[in-house]
């Protein structure tokens, strides 16, 4: 990376907590490759609306945002991408000349992850497994692309509401418990994305789906990225699945994001390798 200086632009995260993100390391690792002139930091700002003041103000020309603000730093941008919209949440802020422009790659960085995986998502189905703001992303953006979405989890009442929504702009969306699953059903189910914590920190011993339901046809992905290989993905990968792990996840939504702020084509690869080398340090965002 070069030496910062008077005209270096600066970019970053906002959340909090995020010391422990890997997209400093990343995205520094993408400049740096590029030879580019530029440094990413991250912050935790007690209010959004201030931390997006000084954004305009510095400028910080593009910005990251994870929990607590990827939904209440809606209503202060000035302009937000349709799909961010539908999601009802952003995780990247771009800097056009003080004016902000929101988008979610959240989603898009799911669906560029299973696409590298030889998956594509139209006229298949789809079981996505959660109901909160990535479950929303995925599944939002798997519909735009054609696919159709089974919604499942443990909360019934949630996991309808999703459906629901997700029902208004496709209509034939529809929802399961995790318990009603069975074979018969899954015969259907060309993917399987586990949008949960399950299987994460102290569940790691755990699975939000059942292994006798992992037929070899699924390919199943996991958003959990630390540990790389949860025991969704061991057992998937065991019954002869095409696996797709969360490190595919973080890479192409940090992938998207640098190319929004910049223009250019991101250094893929190199950014792969800074979140491998980094994984035994990773606490998820």
């Amino acid at each position: 990376m070069k030496i910062p200086g008077a005209l270096t632009r600066l970019y970053c995260i906002f959340g909090n907590p995020v010391r422990h993100s890997l997209s400093p390391r990343m995205h520094n690792a993408a400049f740096s490759a590029l030879g580019m002139d530029a440094v990413y930091l991250a912050f935790e700002p007690s209010s959004i609306k201030d931390a997006l003041a000084a954004m305009r103000a510095l400028p910080i020309h593009g910005a990251s945002v994870t929990i607590p603000y990827k939904t209440p730093v809606l209503p202060l941008l000035d302009s937000v991408d349709e799909l961010a919209a539908r999601i009802g949440s952003v995780n990247t802020v771009v800097n056009r000349n003080g004016s902000l422009h929101g988008a979610n790659t959240d989603g898009r960085g799911a669906l560029t992850a299973l696409e590298r995986a030889g998956f594509s998502a139209r006229d298949k189905s789809v079981l996505v497994v959660g109901n909160g703001g990535s479950a929303r992303a995925v599944a939002f953006t798997l519909l735009a692309a054609g696919a159709r979405v089974l919604v499942a989890g443990r909360n019934e009442s949630r996991i309808a509401a999703l459906s629901a929504e997700l029902a208004a702009s496709y209509p034939g969306v529809a929802h399961r418990t995790l318990n009603s699953l069975d074979r018969a059903l899954m015969k259907d189910i060309d993917a399987i994305v586990n949008t949960t914590p399950v299987g994460m920190g102290s569940d790691t011993h755990d699975t939000p789906i059942d292994a006798s339901l992992l037929a070899s046809a699924h390919l199943v992905m996991d958003i959990v990225y630390a540990p790389p290989m949860t025991r969704l993905l061991r057992e998937a990968r065991d019954a002869g699945c095409t696996i797709v792990q969360g490190t595919d996840m973080l890479l192409y939504q940090g992938v998207l994001q640098f190319e929004l702020w910049t223009g250019m084509s991101a250094p893929v690869e190199i950014m792969r390798a800074t979140i491998i080398d980094a994984m035994p340090h990773a606490v998820p965002e």
